[in-house]
């Protein structure tokens, strides 16, 4: 895992090429037009454990996914592997920068969490107050499809 120390790019082309719009609402509006194809899952009203967490996690790793991007919206973002295994509520002290650093979980708990591959072929952008994730990707759709019972999550 590593801290991005330049992410502007990775926003701006959120922004720009998928048309993120943050608000603070609890109302459904077009928050993100994201990459085809996709599907939209609603989320348990409570945040995943670390055993559903490692599922999510294992989703990348079938994938064979070694580098992803996390961003968390308006905080540190990262590139990371899945088979690095990062366990639930991970941080640690960035002694440089002289601050407490915090990795992102699966489930947006607070914030815009985004996870992607470099061409974002496969995805996962969770929207914190619509308790709502967008997949992209056929293979990471269908695993999200295939597990939807141990996620607690529908489709919406």
């Amino acid at each position: 895992m590593q801290v991005l120390s330049d992410n502007n790019k990775l926003w701006e082309m959120l922004h720009d090429q998928y048309g993120f719009r943050p608000r603070y609402t609890d109302k459904t509006y077009c928050w993100i037009e994201p990459p085809k194809p996709y599907k939209v899952f609603t989320l348990p009203l409570h945040c995943w454990n670390e055993q559903q967490e490692r599922l999510v996690n294992s989703f990348f790793i079938r994938l064979d996914l070694n580098e992803l991007f996390a961003l968390d919206w308006e905080h540190d973002c990262f590139t990371y592997d899945p088979a690095e295994e990062l366990p639930l509520h991970f941080e640690y002290q960035d002694e440089q920068r002289k601050c407490a650093v915090y990795f992102p979980s699966y489930y947006p708990d607070g914030d815009y969490y985004f996870f992607g591959d470099a061409d974002w072929k496969y995805g996962l952008f969770g929207h914190p107050w619509l308790r709502e994730i967008v997949v992209t990707g056929e293979a990471l759709i269908q695993l999200f499809e295939d597990n939807s019972q141990a996620l607690e999550i529908s489709v919406k």
